[in-house]
């Protein structure tokens, strides 16, 4: 299918200017609609168990890979080692130049003692405020970066990580002035993080008063979820309920929740959250970090034993089997319409046997480097704040993309044709149509010109299998499916549905390539219309540099393949990587060498779009539209 549809010129780039008070404002002029701004909100540094300083975690995304924010995010818990030192060896100052908070000249650690390593382990809620928070606020203003902020991945009771984040009193965009400070976020950590054993109540600084244990045994994970799990979500919606965001992090990768331990989590637990925080947790990171690594996302078949597989087991064209799968568990809360949207992050950590400075990798990429998450440029004449990421989350006008596949001009929007009363809606938002009207949607993406950030400019092994002869630095778009799924109703949690996670009314409605889209310079524009709409639905996008039936990477439809390990899995065919200028470090079966580690994550690249709701005009408003009302209440 073809369309005739003229492109819309999107404008991108405009500079910013920085007035008397030391923030950064954009300018009224021209309008930026449809600009996005490139971060990530789930990394590490020597502060948990990352190996690069914040200082240079931060300065290789904004300066290296062109991140505009980010939030600076380790693990709850606590740990021994000063993350404002690079620590290349990941052994504080043992054999490098890392160094322990207790090694001269020693840093004041507060609340209950605990060790790790040999040396005194301060708790993360101390390090979030005291440590992290200050350097990300000095490093905003040397930068002219005021959207760098601290979160935490914090370690949730009954499952396993989430990437979060309360801006409360944080102000890195007063350059020079009251920057506030962090103690939002270190409270959370303090009060629900399960790896936060401190009794200090914060002291001195703090009182923080109620901290409820975690459970152990039997029944512990059921419990752990009903009782802290839960109740920090609704924390979040009573106290900063548009100041913070809760997304569970690498969902499928611990495996299915496991009533008696700290393991995945399933539907019902998205929906628990949902519930619980509105405005708050709105959504998963099912394209996991660590995209490297030859168990992609260190996804696998023994993530905690020989009985606990990843959900799916493998990641599928880099994505968690709960985002990838049409008709699975994201479009079944899509199918309710909850606004439950797509995120992408680095989970940068090292570069496996590759030092932190060098390009090659066998773990993680470093923000920005190779995963982006876009969220809206705003308006002109706002200043910009930390604020805007959590907006930007919550909106779900938001999308994700891997290796540069596409830049940060889209437009992705609704209208009903001949009807120009409904408007148009954008990702996130819900288009209300008359019934029997007809709808047009049109996504609009923007090439880039130049290469990415890959180190290798040999031709990509998974198109060569095609006889294509592709630069892994210069991939190309190929594929963009439309995804279209019914929303009927909100699955109330006394309902027996309520633990079901398919929807089974998601389908491929519309799919385009080079010979059906419409080209105007690096612009690609693609233009589906559903007739005659007669009940509520979404539709959502993904694209990628692969056609569909590549070989070993995707099946006839153009749906992304498991993601098999080369060197710890018996599965397979793999891809071979047979140009001259592969490198050393891949994988080999019987004296070949295969597409792994970094080449097989440059090799195969996809782009998320978050969905579009469409609601006949007779017809109740959606969960989404009333969590997003409820938002602009309490503005």
């Amino acid at each position: 299918m073809k369309s005739g549809a003229l492109s819309q010129q999107l404008i991108a780039g405009a500079s910013v200017l920085a007035v008397a008070t030391g923030a950064v404002v954009l300018p009224s002029t021209p309008s930026v609609a449809d600009s996005y701004m490139a971060g990530d909100f789930h990394n590490h540094t020597p502060c948990s168990d990352g190996r690069s300083s914040i200082e240079t975690m931060v300065k290789k995304a904004v300066q290296s890979y062109g991140l505009e924010w980010l939030g600076a995010a380790d693990h709850g818990g606590s740990s021994p080692r000063d993350c404002r030192i690079d620590d290349p060896e990941g052994d504080g100052s043992n054999s490098g130049t890392g160094k322990f908070w207790d090694v001269a000249p020693a840093t004041p650690i507060k609340g209950d003692l605990a060790t790790s390593q040999g040396h005194r382990a301060m708790w993360r809620w101390q390090a979030a405020e005291d440590i992290i928070y200050p350097e990300v606020a000095r490093l905003a203003k040397q930068l002219n970066k005021p959207m760098l902020y601290a979160g935490i991945e914090t370690n949730v009771p009954g499952h396993e990580h989430t990437s979060m984040a309360v801006i409360g009193n944080q102000k890195p965009q007063n350059f020079g002035g009251d920057i506030g400070d962090a103690s939002g976020v270190a409270e959370f950590e303090y009060r629900f993080d399960r790896s936060d054993t401190d009794t200090s109540k914060g002291a001195p600084t703090h009182n923080w008063e109620g901290k409820v244990a975690n459970a152990s045994g039997t029944g512990s994970g059921t419990t752990n979820h009903a009782n802290k799990a839960v109740p920090s979500v609704k924390w979040l919606q009573k106290n900063y309920p548009l100041e913070s965001y809760y997304v569970p992090a690498h969902v499928e990768r611990a495996g299915v929740f496991n009533p008696n331990g700290n393991n995945g989590f399933n539907v019902e637990h998205f929906r628990d959250f949902n519930n619980a925080g509105p405005t708050v947790a709105v959504g998963f990171e099912t394209q996991p970090g660590h995209q490297a690594s030859n168990n992609r996302g260190e996804y696998r078949f023994n993530f905690c034993g020989d009985t606990c597989p990843s959900v799916g087991v493998t990641t599928y064209g880099g994505t968690g089997v709960y985002g990838a799968k049409i008709g699975g568990v994201w479009d079944a809360l899509l199918g309710e319409g909850r606004n439950w949207f797509f995120y992408a992050s680095s989970d940068w950590h090292n570069r496996g046997e590759f030092s932190i400075y060098e390009t090659g990798s066998t773990n993680d990429f470093y923000p920005g480097e190779y995963q982006k998450l876009y969220i809206p440029r705003p308006a002109g004449g706002t200043t910009l704040r930390p604020e805007l990421v959590v907006d930007g989350v919550r909106s779900g006008n938001s999308y994700s993309v891997m290796g540069d596949l596409i830049t940060s001009e889209l437009s992705y929007k609704a209208e009903v044709i001949g009807y120009a009363a409904a408007g148009t809606a954008k990702m996130g938002q819900t288009l209300v149509v008359p019934r029997g009207r007809s709808v047009r949607l049109t996504l609009e993406v923007t090439l880039p010109t130049g290469t990415n950030h890959s180190p290798y400019s040999f031709n990509n092994p998974s198109l060569a299998q095609l006889t294509i002869q592709e630069p892994l630095n210069r991939p190309k778009l190929r594929n963009v499916d439309f995804i279209r799924g019914n929303v009927t109703g909100v699955v109330s949690p006394n309902n027996g549905n309520y633990t079901n996670g398919t929807n089974p009314t998601a389908q491929i409605i519309g799919s385009f390539n080079q010979n059906s889209w419409t080209v105007s310079g690096q612009k690609r524009t693609m233009v589906v219309n559903i007739q005659n709409v007669q009940n509520n639905m979404y539709v959502r996008t993904r694209g990628s540099n692969l056609p569909p039936s590549t070989p070993n990477e995707t099946d006839g439809q153009g749906n992304p393949l498991n993601d098999w390990d080369p060197e710890n899995s018996a599965q397979g065919p793999f891809v071979l990587c047979t140009d001259a200028a592969c490198p050393s470090h891949m994988a080999e079966r019987n004296g070949q060498k295969l597409s792994s580690y970094d080449v097989a994550a440059w090799a195969d690249l996809w782009f998320y779009t978050n969905p579009i709701f469409i609601r006949v005009a007779d017809q109740p408003k959606l969960l989404v539209e009333t969590n997003a009302a409820m938002a602009v209440s309490l503005k």
